[in-house]
């Protein structure tokens, strides 16, 4: 039967895609991912070098250079053998590509293997938090329509020796540029680090295999750290208060002069001068905190020591990032929230639900509470604190802090801060009426935070190449009275030490409740 006229012209319709041989497809997908999402490099490269001179250009097109023949080594690799899946990853990655682009350009984001932690860490509440117009224009313009080219276009004809034979060609035409270009070796190896966390996708891709790895390694058993015992039976208390994002340069007890801490600086505290985080950003730190050494990553953490120790330690977090631990209990926020009342519940003051009851409560001699707040996480610093604490404003309530004046994100952020203090006091407040006990709160953040300075936001940056505004942290110590007079501390202990940061934690904290162990290093005892 001889099909309708219309019919007929259907069945030999052309096809809507667009065919290209495999070497010349091959050639221009490699070409189109190397100009259209390394804009955060190529901005580098821009604010780097001075590309008026020979040796800038040289340079500039040594890693260009490197990034298409890169491209164009796995592209090749995956249509001769895998060639079904090279258009799925040209897609998928398109649309990654552009909002990690988007991120990147706006924040100055490094996507190594600390920022993948702190993207695979960040809850769905948060993540919302940074939905933008900006970030769909990305999406769109720079996702959407690429991926909607790369599924239109097609291998044609699957003569595979071409693409060999392109790949075998650009290999020494590639090596013999770099090796003309030799000097442009030193430049690149200095900045390596972030040269890598720029080039997309590869920097995501390689580098979330990088934190699943060693999220594996997370999951072993740590090598438990030698017994020890406590010099006395008689009942010690530790608060440790994790910070969030707080940096030392916007606390007024740190020569701030702004008045974000009018509640502390009437507190009788101790002020630990220049201390310094470990990393910059949260799972890293609070790794190295608990941590008798920030480089035995295999020995168990201080709460889970302290608990096989005997004693009783309560984990109560408002966040996230530790390591496995051991607790006597684990507490989370929405836990807590059922016993909470007042608006300070949806913020860190949960932490503080029923606390000096629970440690009036307590049969055990030795105890550890440790409260991880939500500090002053951005971007959207302004909901970090309940209604009231606009101490400075205006304030700056776009999610694309960029976008904001720099004075109404720094408002949002000291803010932050000025909560921060409330915080602490209340807390205090609570744990003197607790009565003659002694008791140690140390208040230390995981991190600090850039706020614009030298276009950087946030934190995350890698710590060789971070500013002191992510590095510098405050760190407070409060001892009640019957602490000072068990320890036989007259006045303030002098701060005198060497260093000052998260190394301090574990001893310190060892030193307070009087635990004896081959561990204990009194060199880094604050209180010492």
């Amino acid at each position: 039967m001889t099909p309708p006229p219309d019919q007929g012209k259907a069945l030999h319709r052309p096809s809507r895609s667009w065919r290209l041989p495999g070497n010349l497809y091959v050639l221009l997908v490699s070409l189109l991912n190397t100009l259209l999402f390394n804009g955060a490099l190529f901005a580098f490269l821009h604010d780097k070098l001075d590309l008026t001179t020979m040796s800038g250009l040289a340079i500039a097109a040594s890693v260009f250079l490197v990034v298409f023949f890169f491209n164009l080594l796995v592209f090749s690799l995956l249509a001769l053998v895998v060639p079904f899946l090279l258009r799925p990853f040209l897609v998928i990655t398109a649309l990654v590509n552009a909002v990690a682009l988007h991120y990147m350009l706006s924040y100055q984001v490094v996507l190594d293997k600390a920022m993948i932690g702190n993207i695979f860490n960040t809850r769905t509440s948060e993540a919302a938090e940074l939905i933008s117009p900006t970030a769909l224009a990305y999406l769109l313009i720079l996702g959407v329509i690429p991926a909607w080219l790369f599924l239109r276009l097609r291998i044609g004809e699957p003569r595979r020796w071409r693409t060999l034979l392109q790949l075998l060609v650009a290999i020494p035409l590639v090596f013999g540029f770099l090796y003309l270009n030799s000097a442009s070796w030193l430049w690149v190896d200095r900045y390596s680090k972030l040269l890598g966390g720029k080039i997309l996708p590869w920097s995501y891709l390689v580098n979330t295999a990088r934190y699943y790895a060693d999220r594996k390694g997370d999951s072993r058993d740590f090598h438990p750290l030698p017994d020890g015992h406590f010099r006395d039976n008689e009942k010690s208390v530790v608060v440790l208060v994790i910070g969030e994002t707080a940096r030392a340069q916007n606390f007024s007890l740190y020569g701030y002069p702004r008045p974000t801490n009018p509640l502390l600086q009437k507190d009788d505290l101790l002020v630990l001068p220049d201390a310094t985080a470990c990393t910059t950003y949260t799972r890293g730190s609070l790794a190295c905190m608990l941590a008798h050494d920030p480089d035995a990553t295999d020995d168990e953490p201080l709460p889970s020591y302290l608990t096989r120790m005997g004693a009783e330690v309560i984990w109560r977090t408002n966040n996230w990032g530790e390591p496995p631990i051991e607790v006597t209990a684990y507490e989370k926020r929405d836990e807590l929230r059922a016993q909470c009342s007042g608006e300070g519940c949806g913020y860190d003051e949960v932490l503080l639900t029923r606390l000096a009851e629970r440690i009036r409560a307590s049969t055990r001699k030795k105890m550890l509470i440790v409260l991880h707040t939500k500090g002053s996480h951005g971007p959207s610093y302004y909901a970090r604190y309940p209604s009231g604490f606009d101490r400075f404003e205006p304030v700056c309530r776009d999610e694309e802090i960029s976008k904001c004046s720099r004075q109404a994100l720094i408002n949002a952020y000291d803010n932050t801060i000025v909560y921060t203090d409330h915080f602490l006091h209340e807390m205090i407040e609570l744990l003197k009426s607790v009565g003659d006990v002694p008791i140690v709160m140390m208040y230390l953040s995981d991190h600090g935070e850039s706020l614009g300075e030298n276009g950087l936001y946030l934190h995350g940056t890698p710590y060789m190449f971070a500013p002191d505004y992510q590095k510098k942290i405050p760190f407070l110590v409060w001892m009640s009275d019957a602490f000072k007079r068990r320890r036989g501390i007259d006045g303030t202990p002098p701060t005198e030490k060497t260093y000052y940061g998260h190394r301090n934690v574990f001893h310190t904290v060892l030193g307070a409740l009087g635990l004896e162990s081959p561990v204990y290093d009194p060199a880094l005892d604050v209180l010492k």
